[in-house]
């Protein structure tokens, strides 16, 4: 045992020296810190998802190279696939360009295969690249490592739906490399979201999460870097520097709909805002927005308009996507609920409730039941260019608009509300938005001009950065952690 044991340790030995000495001296690129850091966290913290957010040309796909690779020398029929959004893509990125065959030393590899965009290890283990549009092809595959590239482009369907289900039999980990995406309604962001609310709760501690930005290959001219970016922000495009070059998550540039959106200056926490409206709750329009859907979402808009002030105040919602919790009874009762929780004992008529005359259903059911009528938004009467130009210059006017922490779908459609290639608003995400707009006319808001502007250019979301990274000889560590698996690590409830 102890023979097999020296045996293995040598054997992992003189595969971290070849390594290094092609990366060294044929390649000509050692690993950078942000490189070394993911490294260390697959081989010698057995991390199963590690997220990593990168600047432009900051060196994610050598990252995915080296790990890969190493992998599949250091394991005997080992399994790995590196997915990319289209397989063609892929093929460009790692096969046509000769990336992938021509990194690990020669001596361990078999063939490369174009065709299958495979490459073969001599100890059974191959590394091959395709793409997440191949659906069926990927059901019922049992790797034992995935490395997700540019997974900004990548869809919701693959992961949940197939690549997820096939990591759990062998305890296997996830890679995801990419940079951050243009549109807030990318599946990236919602898997963001949900991975750092994991790391924050502590509940999965195999679970990690970097950014790094493109200042950190050794390799970039810093000095056509730093003009780039004031380029940048002298033309206004501040958030493709943070988004492109800082790694960091910021939505909008030329195509967003509502650039003036802001939620530093925007958002306030519920409690904060209601107490705004104390006082004079008598004094205030108070609505309840409907838009029904059954097939897609049932969205609803709760909000203040104050008259003197001319300032709108939007308090909560509801975005129900469950068709089995979407009929009227459903909606009604939690409409109800809201409105008791948000102006207790209101005198009767309060409430403006206002619907999308296009599901006159929902008004006839309502009306049957509760014996209550709704307005019409005769939004046939009004123009969407109009609208949303109304919308916005409600935002640009500072202290108009206040929106509850409590709005979190609303601020999601605002921030993935982009325009398509040919100029056009989006047909999809926009329930709450399409509410906000009956809100608009059916309060009547105007603007009031201010003697000074005093609104704050938007801010950019920025999540904690990796620091105190150090580069060291860590070689020793992933000979003896290279085949360790956590037993303990319960991979499936991620899923859940």
């Amino acid at each position: 045992m102890k023979a097999d044991s020296l045996a293995l340790v040598e054997r992992h030995a003189k595969i971290m020296n070849a390594m290094y000495d092609r990366m060294n001296n044929i390649h000509k690129r050692p690993l950078h810190e942000g490189q070394v850091q993911l490294a260390k966290d697959y081989f010698n913290r057995g991390m199963r998802v590690i997220m990593s957010q990168w600047g432009r040309s900051a060196g994610k796909t050598e990252s995915g190279l080296f790990i890969a690779c190493v992998a599949a020398m250091l394991n005997d029929n080992f399994i790995i696939y590196i997915i990319t959004p289209e397989r063609k893509q892929g093929r460009e990125i790692y096969c046509a360009s000769k990336r992938l065959p021509n990194y690990p030393p020669p001596e361990y590899v078999k063939d490369f295969n174009m065709t299958e965009s495979r490459l073969n290890f001599n100890n059974g283990s191959f590394i091959c690249v395709d793409g997440c549009e191949n659906y069926n092809s990927h059901r019922g595959l049992k790797p034992n490592l995935v490395i997700y590239d540019e997974f900004q482009h990548h869809n919701r369907e693959f992961h949940l739906e197939v690549m997820a289900p096939n990591l759990l039999a062998k305890q296997s980990s996830l890679i995801i490399y990419g940079t951050p995406p243009k549109a807030r309604s990318a599946y990236y962001v919602e898997f963001w979201e949900l991975l750092q609310k994991q790391i924050k709760e502590e509940e999965y501690p195999t679970r990690a999460y970097y950014e790094f930005k493109t200042e950190i290959n050794p390799t970039i001219d810093k000095n056509e870097l730093n003009r780039t970016r004031k380029d940048l922000i002298e033309s206004d495009n501040e958030v493709i520097w943070y988004r492109e070059y800082e790694g960091k998550l910021a939505f909008g540039g030329e195509d967003i709909v509502f650039p003036k959106w802001n939620p530093k200056n925007h958002c306030r926490s519920h409690k904060v805002l209601m107490s705004y409206l104390d006082h004079d709750k008598h004094k205030l329009k108070w609505f309840t927005i409907c838009d029904p859907g059954t097939s897609s979402c049932f969205a609803v808009l709760f909000a203040v308009y104050n008259p003197y002030t001319q300032q709108i105040f939007i308090l909560d919602e509801i975005y129900e996507k469950d068709r089995a919790r979407t009929d009227t009874r459903q909606i009604w009762e939690r409409i109800k609920k809201k409105e008791e929780e948000l102006y207790p004992n209101a005198p009767p008529k309060t409430w403006r409730r206002i619907y999308d005359e296009a599901a006159a259903w929902f008004q006839r059911e309502v009306q049957a039941n509760y014996k209550i009528c709704l307005t019409p938004t005769q939004k046939f009467q009004s123009n969407e260019e109009n609208d949303i130009s109304r919308i916005k210059m409600l935002m640009a006017n500072s202290g108009s608009l206040n929106v509850s922490d409590r709005c979190y779908w609303l601020r999601w459609e605002l921030e993935a509300f982009i325009t398509d290639e040919a100029g056009h608003y989006p047909d999809k995400h926009n329930h709450l938005i399409d509410c906000f707009k009956y809100l608009m006319n059916g309060s009547s808001w105007r603007l009031i001009e201010k003697g000074e502007a005093d609104i704050m250019q938007g801010e950019v979301q920025i999540a904690p950065q990796v620091t105190d990274v150090k580069i060291e000889d860590w070689a020793d560590n992933v000979v003896e952690n290279s085949l360790w698996v956590n037993s303990n690590d319960i991979y499936s409830e991620y899923y859940n």
